[in-house]
Parts: C-alpha cells; sequence; structure tokens
C-alpha cells in the first residue's frame, strides 16, 4: 500500500511511516507547514496547589 502525501502528493517513504505510522505528511511539507501528528496529554498526577508547595519547598 502506497501512501501519499495530503499536501503535494508524493510517495511517504517506507522508513518515514515506520517510525510515524498515522502521518500523513512528507518530511518536506510537514517542515514547511507543521507535523500532522498530534501528542498524548498525560496527567501530572497531583493537584495544583501540591504542585505549587513542591515548588517553593527548600532543601535542608
Amino acid at each position: 500500500m502506497v501512501t501519499r502525501c495530503e499536501i503535494c502528493g508524493r510517495v511517504i517513504p517506507k522508513a518515514r511511516l515506520d517510525i510515524l505510522p498515522t502521518t500523513k505528511r512528507c518530511v518536506e511539507c510537514a517542515k514547511k507547514n507543521g507535523t500532522d501528528i498530534q501528542g498524548k496529554r498525560t496527567e501530572v498526577g497531583m493537584d495544583i496547589e501540591t504542585y505549587k508547595d513542591l515548588l517553593g519547598a527548600t532543601r535542608s
């Protein structure tokens, strides 16, 4: 199966698809127009007040 760039229509190399299987842009178009890959957001696991307290803490 050949995957083509959604912007320019060129074939996306297999090596790029092996690393980024969901990409729809070739390297050149990704450089010019930005990536189409969205990172997954993860939660920190603590509330903001605890985080602020840790930032303000000093080492003894």
